[in-house]
């Protein structure tokens, strides 16, 4: 009895821990930011139609999960975005360095995606 009890606590506990091993490995991004980024995608990508539009752009965006946490993503897409605006109001964004490298290491990512996931 008391070797049943020991056993079936020791496994409850084996389990709890790779259950929360597995669930630290669980993605990062929110519903709502992989939402919006493929309805963006699919709006860049107007070629493709709606079911291989949402099958592609999902796999881009679960790509970029992969190597951004949500925070890192949003800075960075935001960067990105911005950019591009004249004068002042897109420096901030062009002149800071470490948003510089983080844009690189998207634009590298996302291109990557792109072709992995077979979107032109």
């Amino acid at each position: 009895m008391k070797k049943t009890i020991l056993s079936t606590a020791l496994l409850a506990s084996a389990s709890m821990l790779s259950f929360n091993a597995i669930a630290e490995n669980q993605k990062d991004f929110s519903t709502v930011t992989k939402v919006q980024y493929v309805n963006d995608c699919m709006q860049a990508n107007t070629k493709l139609n709606v079911y291989e539009g949402v099958h592609k752009c999902s796999c881009v965006v679960d790509k970029l999960d992969e190597a951004f946490t949500q925070t890192e993503f949003e800075d960075i897409n935001t960067g990105y975005m911005y950019k591009n605006l004249p004068a002042d109001r897109g420096a901030q964004f062009r002149d800071d360095k470490g948003l510089s490298s983080g844009i690189d290491k998207y634009e590298e990512l996302s291109a990557s995606a792109y072709k992995e996931c077979r979107i032109q």
